[in-house]
Order: structure tokens, then C-alpha cells, then sequence
């Protein structure tokens, strides 16, 4: 009889682990890993653009005080920019008179179209522009997305996968989907 309820309980058990593979193996075919991983890389990017966006109006009393380069109020933006990979960039009469990070080459000149696109590649990476206009001076905030390089190695790496959670191989585009 031991052996009889052994035997039932062990197939029971087979059956209920079958049934839990095909569950699974029919979650992970689904969209549902998709809009998980979209759902929270659009969280984390709100989140940092909510923060460019402070650091931009933060800047924009700043300018219309005209205060001097310098001051407390401009470098704690800076700090809390720089803490979050958002480059800030100042035009002056279309040339660019002061950018915060020197790990990529920007526009000398400044381009009107090029920061008025909503994702941008400039050098080596993907750039979410802002801009703030007071007079002849423009204030460009880049929030950088993800960082392309040409090769990888322990020091220099790409992605961004520790930011935003997502994997390796995880890629967007700027074309429209067609399908």
C-alpha cells in the first residue's frame, strides 16, 4: 500500500512540475518579459529626464539674472548634473562658449536642428536634448541614454545596462517600426 501512495504521489508530482514548465515556457513566450522591461526602462527614463529638466529651469533664473560663471547656485546644478551623465552645454551667438564634459566631441557651431530631434547620437552616444533660450544665449542639457563605442574592454565599456536594468544586447533605433 506504502508503495501504491509512492507511486501516486511521485506521478502527481510529475504532473504538477509539467504543468508549471508549460506555464512558464508559455510566460516567457509572451510579450509580457517586453512591456516588463519597457514598462521599467520608461520609469527609470522619466525619472532621469525629471531630473534634466529641474537642472534646465534651475538654469533658467540663472541666465535671466545673468550671475556670473561660478556661483553656488550654477555648480550645484552642475553637481547634480554631472551625478546623472547629463551634459550641459552654453551657446553664446551659436558658439559654444563652456560644456561640462570633455568625453565626447560636440558641435563647435550650434545646429538648430540637430537639438530639437528627440534622441540624438553625437561621437559616442545617445543623447536626450533640452534646451533654454535667454537672449543670445542658449543653454543645452544632454541626457545621455546609451554609450556606443567601437570596442569594449575592461575599462571602456557600452551600454546601459546598470542604469536602466535592461540586458547586453538591448538596442533602440530612430527609424519607425514598419511591421
Amino acid at each position: 500500500m506504502n508503495e501504491n501512495r509512492r507511486r501516486l504521489f511521485l506521478i502527481i508530482l510529475a504532473v504538477i512540475l509539467a504543468l508549471l514548465a508549460w506555464a512558464a515556457e508559455s510566460l516567457y513566450f509572451t510579450d509580457y518579459e517586453y512591456h516588463y522591461r519597457t514598462k521599467r526602462f520608461q520609469k527609470i527614463l522619466l525619472g532621469k529626464e525629471k531630473i534634466m529638466d529641474d537642472c534646465m529651469n534651475g538654469l533658467k533664473p540663472i541666465l535671466a539674472r545673468g550671475e556670473p560663471h561660478g556661483s553656488v547656485s550654477e555648480k550645484n546644478i552642475f553637481l547634480v548634473a554631472e551625478q546623472n551623465e547629463i551634459t550641459i552645454l552654453e551657446y553664446i551667438d551659436g558658439k559654444l562658449t563652456y560644456w561640462s564634459d570633455n568625453g565626447f566631441d560636440v558641435p563647435q557651431i550650434r545646429n538648430d536642428s540637430l537639438f530639437t530631434k528627440p534622441l540624438i547620437f553625437l561621437q559616442n552616444g545617445w543623447f536626450i536634448p533640452k534646451t533654454v533660450q535667454a537672449g543670445n544665449e542658449m543653454i543645452v542639457g544632454l541626457l545621455r541614454v546609451r554609450t556606443d563605442y567601437g570596442f569594449e574592454n575592461d575599462i571602456i565599456k557600452n551600454g546601459f545596462e546598470k542604469d536602466f536594468r535592461v540586458p547586453a544586447n538591448f538596442g533602440f533605433t530612430t527609424e519607425k517600426d514598419v511591421s
